[in-house]
């Protein structure tokens, strides 16, 4: 090859890598990626028992998780009773948290909430739901950068814990404007919440590698034949009670009992 030729070839492949290695921009305040604080008395409760106990297992995420077991004096009082079942035996901590969104538990966990020693066995992580939620928030996110949330999620909890397995779990599912709940507070998602919830939670599939993450879709557990929720499970088209937090424990049971290496359940 000539010269002249050879010199154009190679600034022309030069600037063909350039482009595909062109880094991703860096997550920026209000991003779901980006850590963000709430403030919260439980978070420094959480840190102590995180660094005074031996946990096995970990539950992370949203009210959702929030309620399982943890809000004493309320209408989940009951689901104490799937706790004390389900993860108590597993030396298990709850680290759900009332409203909490991506950002926020990227905050915890970046502060004092994954210092375990040792590592825990499995994560279990469900969280993006008020992501969505363009009622009771005022900035929403797109479901890919959602996805982006979960994802630093992971991978934080991968760098920190890299024994640990994490068990992703899709977004549970929204009742819209169109459904008629039961309970006294009822959370109707609009359409685009509803929707951004579906696409978020297919998304985050992605993140597994069948080795050390893995996803889960147990949404059925609370839907109907036509697709509606199934409010006996999810009074609040939101929150299960007592009967959808025991539905939603013994669909992952197998999942979770094969990752914790469980040898009799």
């Amino acid at each position: 090859m000539r010269p002249a030729l050879f010199l154009a070839a190679a600034v022309f492949l030069a600037s063909c890598s350039t482009t595909t290695r062109k880094p991703l921009p860096a997550p920026a305040p209000g991003d779901a990626d980006f850590p963000t604080e709430a403030p919260s008395p439980r978070h420094a409760q959480k840190v102590a028992e995180v660094k005074s106990g031996h946990y096995d297992l970990v539950l992370i995420g949203d009210s959702i998780t929030h309620t399982v077991g943890e809000m004493p004096g309320t209408i989940y009082e009951p689901l104490k009773a799937v706790w004390e079942r389900h993860y108590a035996p597993r030396h298990a901590i709850n680290l759900g948290h009332n409203g909490f969104r991506t950002e926020n538990i990227l905050w915890n966990l970046l502060n004092g909430e994954l210092e375990f020693s040792p590592s825990p066995k499995v994560v279990v992580l469900l969280i993006g739901t008020n992501n969505t939620d363009d009622r009771n928030f005022k900035t929403v996110h797109s479901a890919e950068q959602i996805a982006d949330g979960t994802r630093a999620i992971v991978d934080l909890i991968r760098r920190r814990h890299p024994s640990t397995k994490i068990l992703v779990l899709r977004i549970f599912p929204r009742g819209g404007d169109s459904q008629q709940g039961v309970a006294a507070r009822v959370f109707h998602g609009s359409p685009r919440c509803v929707e951004t919830c579906r696409q978020a939670g297919q998304l985050t599939s992605k993140l597994a590698d069948g080795k050390h993450v893995f996803w889960l879709d147990v949404n059925a557990v609370f839907l109907r034949p036509d697709g509606s929720i199934n409010t006996d499970l999810m009074p609040d088209l939101l929150h299960p009670n007592l009967v959808g937090a025991e539905a939603w424990a013994q669909a992952i049971e197998p999942t979770l009992s094969r990752l914790m290496g469980d040898k009799i359940r």
